[in-house]
């Protein structure tokens, strides 16, 4: 895999993977799904598994359904119930409905699975030719020899070099990638327990009269003494059970090493070690054929999971103890949540900062597991003189509530939005950042193989507008703290304009109407004396929900919704403000035209005159204010935002939309006062603009625009 390929899409990742254990094949499938290119290269000849079980729990069984696995259909056998029986009786001690109790709290079942039959079901799916995405390359007899976290590249004993994109250390507990890591030079060690495993049928059990009331089919079994325990739960569809005969290090003389997993044990020994138990616990583990027996392995907490372009999952970050079942599904959840972070279109270049998530995900989780399987796995005199306590429910509640995929998906949805200057958010803030007009389906500029909606026609507007003569001091009741007028003057001038929006790209090409009055003239004073000029923008009406909710929460508008009707027919023009058939509003314009254009004739312009005495000319506009206001839940009168908005005028550019304008100065504009019966939710608004004067007509407009701005300019005066 040294050579790159031409992909028309987003351009896979290479990515090699050392270990073909359970967590290897897992990051091979879930990798694989997400469409990158996988090798995995695994020393063993056959890529085996021993022959024992395996918890899958709901926190890990989700993860590989997500993936097509079915633990069902490969001899999974659902967990119903737990017991715990005393030792050296067999009195029950207690029983947990299992499933009953899961099927209440857990969204997947609990399955015991041969430890085989899972992996063999991984391998098919991560190299087989059906499925999702390109088959992995499997590269059997391979013993990794070196690793370059730097540049993700991996040598063999015999010297082929393969380079990748990210490197992922899946090779057990003996893990020879985990040196790599700086400060992770570390071995495990004995924790001073060792365990038996086998396997014996259930058929055989049942036929015996001695052994046969001890068989509980879907049921994990357990009998505890102080130092010495054995679990039983089936695998194979029910015809199988599987023995976990945990007891001290020393009475059994386990090996530590990379082969222990199948060393023989003594079954002499073994029944030495149980002697003190039941009868019939002691003629059940009689009938083990070829016991195996290893050193329960346990490490040392690595200073990160990750390197440079390295990541490790499973036993080569953190080995785990089989207390509470949860070693494969902490594996599976590292795959998994490896793979969430490394969506198609991952760039290279994005490889280290999304190991770092990967490791904020993974790292606290899988200790505090670690952590719960040492106190678990602790015998009562250990807990008494620790003054631990063992909260199994505590610990239930922790390690099955958790969802690997959907937490590192939500992970990586943060770190893109916080890497996106024009991510916005707002109200329900659970589902990410928001779309909306600055930000098309509010989807990061990242995610290159998501399609952005496309209007079938330019963005455009049409607006209907009268400005007018009427009171400051009127208005003057309409300003917030900060504002006043520029003219010291009774005169003001205000107007009223309707703009009709259509083929916007964030409206899925549709358009919208919006109808505001906007006052002229007005300065804001900053607290350092300093003053801003610009329009102020006292109310917009609008008729669609999903622009005001944007408008007042991204820019502090003052929106507000109503029924708009516009529209231009030869030289008049209308508009038309009502709220379910209440009408309060109505602007008539009449007599448009085309603008005469400018007469020159020839002649030079004429020297500007001497400005006569009286007071200056207002200062040129700078922008439009709005005022932001966000009432306090609860706390009537009392706000939780309160400040001025200023949207500068944009700078004129070579190439601007093109226009057309038609004026007149034939126009009337009238406001109704409607009680609130008729306009129960805008009565005092209708009211208050009832009640500005209109001296007399400035000018009336019509002006239509190709292009339309997203007005993304706003900004926090103070």
């Amino acid at each position: 895999m040294n050579g790159d390929t031409t992909h028309a899409g987003p351009r896979p990742l290479n990515i090699l993977i050392a270990g073909a254990g359970i967590g290897g094949l897992s990051a091979a499938l879930a990798l694989r799904q997400q469409g990158h290119n996988i090798d995995i290269f695994e020393q063993s000849k056959l890529s085996q598994e021993t022959g024992a079980a395996i918890h899958l729990a709901s926190n890990c069984n989700g993860l590989l359904r997500r993936m097509g696995i079915f633990a069902e259909d490969i001899g999974g056998v659902e967990c119903t119930d737990v017991m715990e029986f005393l030792p050296h009786n067999n009195q029950m001690k207690y029983h947990i409905p299992a499933k009953k109790l899961g099927e209440k709290l857990w969204a997947h079942p609990w399955h015991l699975v041969h430890r085989a039959h899972l992996h063999t079901a991984l391998r098919e799916a991560a190299i087989g030719e059906k499925g999702k995405g390109s088959p992995a390359r499997l590269h059997l007899a391979s013993h990794v020899k070196s690793v370059d976290a730097a540049n993700a590249t991996l040598t063999l004993e015999d010297g082929t070099v393969f380079r990748g994109d990210l490197l992922i250390g899946a090779d057990g507990v003996h893990s020879r990638t985990r040196s790599i890591i700086p400060g992770g030079d570390l071995k495990a060690f004995d924790s001073g327990k060792s365990a038996f495993r086998f396997l014996i049928p259930i058929e055989a059990l049942e036929s015996d009269p001695q052994t046969a009331p001890l068989v509980k089919r879907s049921t994990l079994v357990m009998w505890i003494d102080e130092n010495r325990r054995v679990i039983m739960y089936p695998c194979i569809n029910n015809t199988m059970l599987n023995f976990v005969c945990i007891h001290p290090s020393e009475e059994s003389e386990a090996d530590a090493g990379e082969g222990g997993w199948q060393q023989t044990g003594s079954k002499d020994r073994m029944l030495a070690i149980y002697q003190h138990f039941d009868s019939a616990v002691r003629a059940t583990i009689e009938k083990a054929e070829d016991p195996k027996v290893w050193k329960l392995l346990d490490m040392d907490k690595m200073p990160s999971f990750v390197h440079e372009k390295l990541a490790l999952i499973g036993d080569a970050a953190h080995p785990f103890l089989p207390h509470q079942g949860q070693g494969g599904g902490q594996a599976i959840e590292d795959a998994v949540a490896l793979a969430a972070l490394l969506p198609l279109g991952t760039s290279p270049e994005d490889i280290s900062q999304r190991l770092g998530l990967y490791n904020d995900c993974r790292y606290e989780r899988a200790h505090k597991i670690q952590d719960f399987t040492r106190t678990a796995g602790k015998d009562a005199s250990e807990l008494a003189a620790e003054g631990k306590k063992l909260d199994m429910m505590e610990y239930q509640k922790y390690n099955f509530g958790h969802d690997a995929w959907d937490f590192a998906t939500n992970k990586l949805q943060t770190h893109l939005s916080s890497q996106d200057p024009a991510a916005r958010f707002r109200t329900p803030f659970g589902f990410g950042h928001a779309p909306g007009p600055r930000r098309p389906l509010g989807l990061p500029s990242s995610h290159k193989d998501i399609q952005r909606p496309r209007a079938a026609k330019s963005e455009e507007s049409e607006t209907i507008s009268v400005r007018f003569k009427t009171s400051r001091t009127y208005l003057e009741n309409l300003l917030p703290p900060g504002f006043t007028f520029t003219s010291p003057g009774t005169l003001a001038s205000a107007s009223i304009s309707c703009t009709t929006l259509d083929g916007m790209t964030w409206l899925g090409g549709g358009g919208y109407s919006h109808c505001g009055l906007y006052i002229h003239g007005v300065e804001y004073i900053q607290r350092d004396g300093g003053k801003i000029y610009g329009t102020y923008l006292a109310v917009l009406f609008e008729n669609l929900a999903d622009p005001i909710i944007t408008g007042r929460d991204e820019l502090g508008m003052p929106k507000l919704f109503c029924d708009i009707e516009a529209s231009v027919q030869g030289d008049k023009a209308m508009v038309s403000l009502a709220w379910r058939g209440a009408q309060f509003a109505q602007i008539d314009i009449g007599s448009l035209a085309k603008p005469e254009p400018p007469a020159t004739n020839g002649i030079s312009a004429p020297t500007p005159a001497q400005r006569a005495p009286g007071p200056p000319p207002p200062p040129p506009e700078q922008g439009q204010f709005a005022y932001r206001y966000v009432p306090a839940v609860g706390q009537p009168g009392k706000t939780d935002a309160e400040y001025a908005v200023f949207i500068p005028k944009p700078e004129p550019v070579a190439g601007s939309p093109e226009s057309e304008t038609l004026i007149s100065a034939n126009a009337t504009v009238k406001f109704e006062e409607r009680d609130w019966k008729a306009l129960p939710t805008l009565h005092n608004v209708a009211r208050g603009l009832a009640e500005v004067p209109v001296y007399a007509v400035d000018e009336a407009k019509v002006v239509r625009v190709v292009g339309v701005s997203d007005v993304g300019s706003a900004r926090r005066i103070e």
